[in-house]
């Protein structure tokens, strides 16, 4: 079985942290998290050491500030800190530092009309998106093709930036989030192309686990929107009189007993929308139960490149009877006692793939 990797590894792995112009080192621990499906990469370290020593240098460090994080020469995260909690008893004194992406604000922030009427008409995913982020100084970077324009987008009351574009993205079977610069980043799964490592049981797999949970599974998909205006509140029953309904429907023959799951579709929907968002919940929905995650040795592939999420990975597991490629959907870079390992969250890349026209 591979070992983690040692602490005189880190030398040549440093993570460094750059605020107001300085470089902060030296960390005892750092954890930094990335994947397709967070809207905002985070990061955390922490120094530890007899009152005051070093760790009176990360005091500095204040809330807000704005800052980067590399892991050797690699940007990895852009964004604030977010907070520095400090703890201390009779042996010493850590200071932590915790922060997140700059698309944090988006998901923290209300979508606050972006237009006069909060309303978009007639409008493709990434100049909906821009007009959205650049409510808060964030750049909109395209890596697919988003389609048609979309009739009409509305920012509804109480909603933050992210919940908005969560609903855009699932109306365009896209992934909304973020890169290693803190831009808002419109991608496909798999865009990343394919890591130069294989994930081997025996050779790098330190470990792994997977709940193979059903219970957010179902049998039968139905998704139900409003062909014209009417507003969100408006009847949406399939059986309506008015006839303003649409509905999709998907299947799932892999369970053996009746499940059913009604989602309602936001803003204006025709049939074949309603069946594309059917076809995308059941296909997201039985890949995630299928998740698996792996602990692997150091922090970089066997060409010294970075784990890095979105891309696709040749797997051999036998205890998980997987030997295919799978879509790493998370990476955890970790720095402990026990030295750097990597967490990689696993994934059909199924799940994530428009559904074709």
């Amino acid at each position: 079985m591979a070992q983690s990797s040692k602490p005189d590894d880190v030398s040549s792995e440093r993570v460094t942290l750059s605020v107001n112009g300085k470089d902060y080192g030296g960390f005892k621990s750092a954890r930094i998290e990335a994947g397709i499906e967070r809207q905002a990469r985070s990061f955390e370290v922490s120094v530890t050491d007899h009152w005051p020593g070093s760790a009176e240098q990360t005091r500095r460090i204040k809330p807000g500030d704005l800052c980067e994080v590399k892991i050797g020469e690699d940007l990895v995260c852009t964004g604030y800190v977010d907070s520095t909690p400090i703890d201390y008893d009779a042996d010493g004194i850590t200071v932590m530092v915790r922060g997140r992406s700059k698309t944090a604000d988006l998901v923290d922030c209300s979508a606050d009309k972006p237009t006069e009427k909060g309303q978009f008409k007639g409008l493709k995913a990434e100049a909906i998106a821009t007009k959205i982020a650049k409510q808060y100084g964030l750049k909109v970077k395209v890596e697919t093709d988003t389609g048609a324009a979309i009739t009409d987008h509305q920012v509804q009351q109480g909603e933050t930036a992210f919940e908005n574009l969560d609903r855009l993205a699932r109306q365009r079977q896209i992934i909304i989030s973020d890169n290693a610069a803190g831009d808002v980043v419109l991608l496909t799964a798999g865009s990343g192309g394919k890591a130069k490592s294989t994930l081997e049981l025996g050779v790098n797999i330190l470990s792994a686990s997977a709940g193979f949970d059903y219970t957010e599974v179902y049998s039968e998909y139905k998704v139900k929107g409003q062909k014209s205006r009417g507003g969100d509140d408006a009847d949406w029953d399939a059986n309506s009189a008015a006839g303003l309904s649409s509905q999709g429907k998907a299947t799932d023959t892999s369970l053996k007993r009746h499940r059913v799951l009604v989602v309602r579709q936001s803003g204006q929907a025709d049939a074949g929308t309603c069946q594309k968002r059917a076809e995308h919940e059941q296909r997201i929905r039985a890949a995630k139960a299928g998740e698996i995650r792996y602990l692997v040795a150091g922090w970089r592939q066997q060409d010294g490149t970075l784990w890095q999420p979105n891309q696709t990975v040749a797997i051999k597991d036998s205890i998980m009877q997987v030997e295919k490629d799978l879509l790493v959907s998370e990476v955890i870079w970790t720095l402990d006692e026990g030295g750097m390992v990597c967490e990689l969250v696993c994934i059909s890349p199924d799940a994530f793939l428009p559904v074709a026209n």
